[in-house]
């Protein structure tokens, strides 16, 4: 698959979470360098598309549709949280080589003050990193509107309409130049499900501040498209982002158990339990904050860009491959496998998957 294509299927329109679905039913400078502005007018009356920030930290869930080969899928979890004064994120991963990453966090461009959109998609090792700025702004309706720094709608542009604990996120491209007006490239609809997680960033930030995270101001001046293929090149890497740390899971397997290669692994890290006491709580799922799917072999994972905070560790073998671990699959017994994050702190933990789900 070509670059270009590659970026299409998994950048804009987050088409590597297609399989969370399935989890419903488990148990500066001018170069782009940032220095911050000393403005902390709380009101955001001087950046464009101030609110947003205010609207999207917690975690978020809901179906996603999409006109790509992905198809649509039920349920999407993600995690926003401050990662600054003046930046919110959210990582999500599906397995060890596919990513999405999107952050939202105040530039200077065209001599003010805007918020920004970085989307970055990484599918088996290769993707790309987009950068769209807001252009429209509708606080009273809750709807932002951002496009290409350079292309503008002309390329792409990405909408969100907040009402109440709902958002809906909608994608619109022109499909490498062969559409006008552009066409809709996939759609999230998005609820609330929890804000308190989020809490202790915004206090700690007292989130958000008018701070500039990054002067775009000549970044992508000799560009056509702000659309970066080779990372390397990227304005604002993933690596630089702050605030977030990293977890390593050590997995083992009961030997008592059976296992075969065709089997997969399911780590599901959530901010509360999926149970109370013994009994499995669905209603808690909205309580997902990151997930990944790995070979049955696997004895090493590590989650990273991981917010800091409390988290709950859960364990599965899916042994007949609908990933939907129910009766018959394997989990760990220690429901309550906790542990808790430090701001850019390195954890390793334990899990054991040594329990038949009955």
């Amino acid at each position: 698959m070509k670059p270009e294509k590659t970026c299409l299927w998994i950048g804009a329109c987050l088409l590597i979470l297609f399989v969370l679905s399935q989890c419903a039913t488990v148990q500066s400078n001018g170069d782009g360098s940032g220095s911050c502005a000393p403005n902390t007018n709380q009101d955001g009356g001087e950046v464009m598309g101030f609110g947003i920030l205010r609207r999207i930290p917690g975690l978020w869930n809901g179906p996603v549709s999409t006109t790509t080969p992905a198809g649509s899928f039920n349920e999407w979890y993600v995690d926003f949280r401050p990662v600054s004064p003046g930046q919110v994120s959210q990582y999500s991963t599906l397995d060890a080589q596919t990513v999405n990453y999107i952050s939202l966090f105040v530039v200077k461009h065209e001599d003010r003050l805007k918020v920004a959109l970085r989307t970055e998609g990484v599918f088996q090792g290769k993707g790309c990193v987009t950068y769209e700025v807001i252009d429209t702004v509708k606080e009273a309706e809750g709807y932002y509107r951002f496009s290409d720094f350079q292309a503008e709608d002309d390329r792409a542009y990405t909408e969100f309409t907040f009402k109440g604990d709902e958002f809906l996120m909608e994608v619109y491209t022109n499909r490498f130049n062969r559409v006008s007006p552009l066409e809709i490239h996939c759609r999230w609809k998005a609820r609330l499900g929890d804000r308190s997680a989020a809490e202790a960033s915004i206090a700690r930030f007292d989130f958000p501040q008018v701070q500039m995270v990054k002067d775009f101001s000549t970044t992508f001046r000799h560009r056509s498209e702000s659309i970066y293929f080779d990372l390397g090149n990227d304005p604002y890497r993933s690596l630089e982002q702050p605030h977030v740390g990293e977890v390593t899971v050590n997995i083992s397997i009961d030997d008592r158990l059976k296992t075969k290669g065709d089997d997969e692994l399911f780590l599901l890290l959530t901010t509360e339990s999926l149970f109370e006491g013994l009994r499995y709580d669905e209603e808690n799922l909205k309580y997902i904050s990151k997930y990944v799917f790995l070979p049955i072999g696997t004895r090493t994972h590590t989650f990273t860009h991981v917010h800091p905070g409390r988290y709950h560790l859960y364990a599965y073998d899916d042994i007949n491959g609908d990933r939907r671990h129910l009766s018959g699959d394997y989990i760990s017994s220690d429901v309550n496998n906790t542990f808790e994050l430090q701001p850019e702190g390195h954890l390793t933990v334990d899990a054991v998957i040594d329990f038949v789900i009955p």
